[in-house]
């Protein structure tokens, strides 16, 4: 193995030729150009992997949203039926609408027990 060091020999060049090594088949004008479609069709599968993955995670994202909406909103229901709405005594209201001389008006009779 040859000692390389900093300087314009042709050890240099020797260095530089070692690195750019290629296989034989990506030497010819064909060769480069399939290498170069292989590696635009791994780029656009990478990119493309990344859209379905971000993809998936917002419909997760979206299905554990909706979840959550259905199960508070059933919870809410179920605190309205089974409390009611409480007035300050805890019972409902009655309103009662009366005709008066400039038209409907409403008055609050209480309680429904009174």
């Amino acid at each position: 193995m040859p000692t390389y060091w900093c300087g314009g020999s042709v050890e240099m060049e020797k260095m530089s030729e070692d690195r750019n090594e290629t296989s034989s088949m990506f030497q010819s004008r064909a060769g480069r150009m399939v290498r170069d479609i292989l590696a635009a069709v791994i780029a656009v599968a990478a990119i493309g992997l990344a859209f379905v993955l971000a993809f998936m995670l917002a419909t997760a994202f979206f299905f554990v949203l909706g979840l959550a909406l259905l199960v508070g909103g059933a919870y809410w229901l179920w605190l309205k039926v089974r409390r009611g709405r409480k007035g300050e005594e805890g019972s409902p209201e009655i309103l009662v609408a009366t005709r008066g001389p400039k038209g409907w008006t409403v008055d609050g009779m209480g309680g429904s027990g009174q």
